[in-house]
């Protein structure tokens, strides 16, 4: 995974991870919370797979994949203080002894082939610029027959012409390599997968960001000043208007993505 700018240090320090969490709850640091790792999932059977949870972040959808599906879940990211976060929150939730923490340098998996019957992903992908690349490890560390289900945030058709999707690439400090769903169904397909199909999930989330823009402007404005800062929040604020409005036209868009190993 190439989730880091070295240059600029961690995409992910303390304040930023607490600002996210009181957006989008405890544990999360993209949308939806329980209900949408289980969208994501819907249909896989998990109880006692093995499965990787590629980016991930503070450890919410690791600890709601082992505590309501059963799984055996890796946890891989390339930040030392989101790995340390999820670690504590897996414990809190009395979950650490189903969940393993892989602190791996952006790059190639650092696993044996076919090491895992399902790979999930949850607003991570994105900041990966080789995705064939990526597409292909995947692959790799699957067993035959196992699956991918991720979900993304990826651009719409007509995004390179939509202001509101150009402002918060520009406005927003995190390093992002977004695709279109067709772009990333036929990138999976080179890669070997079969069956894949991709659900975009803009009609749920467009409103959503709306409000939770007015809730960032209004209700939790003075947590989030406290958290990271006048300076911060402000410049933030108009990275999420600029997000808000992308996402209600359309050229921001979550993605639910879900391709099979043959086998």
């Amino acid at each position: 995974m190439d989730r880091s700018r070295q240059q600029h240090g961690p995409q992910y320090p303390q304040e930023f991870i607490d600002r996210l969490q009181l957006v989008w709850g405890a544990g999360f640091l993209s949308p939806g919370g329980p209900e949408e790792v289980a969208r994501i999932v819907e249909g896989l059977a998990l109880r006692d797979k093995a499965v990787l949870d590629l980016g991930c972040g503070v450890g919410g959808p690791a600890i709601v994949l082992a505590r309501r599906f059963g799984a055996r879940v890796t946890c891989l990211d390339v930040e030392e203080t989101l790995i340390e976060n999820a670690r504590r929150n897996a414990a809190a939730a009395g979950v650490s002894g189903q969940i393993d923490f892989v602190l791996a340098r952006p790059g190639p998996l650092p696993f044996a082939p076919a090491r895992f019957d399902v790979v999930f992903s949850k607003e991570a992908m994105l900041h990966i610029p080789d995705k064939a690349a990526l597409f292909a490890d995947l692959l790799r560390v699957l067993v035959p027959g196992g699956w991918l289900a991720a979900s993304d945030w990826l651009k719409g058709e007509e995004a390179e012409n939509d202001p509101g999707y150009q402002r918060y690439i520009a406005q927003g400090h995190l390093s992002y390599r977004m695709a279109t769903a067709a772009q990333s169904e036929a990138q999976l397909r080179a890669a070997g997968f079969a069956d894949v199909r991709s659900l975009d999930r803009h009609e749920w989330y467009a409103p959503r960001a709306l409000q939770e823009l007015r809730d960032i402007e209004g209700p939790l404005r003075e947590e989030l000043i406290a958290v990271s800062g006048r300076e911060t929040y402000e410049k933030w604020l108009s990275a999420r208007r600029g997000s808000a409005a992308a996402f209600n036209s359309g050229g921001l868009r979550p993605v639910h993505l879900r391709a099979r190993k043959p086998g």
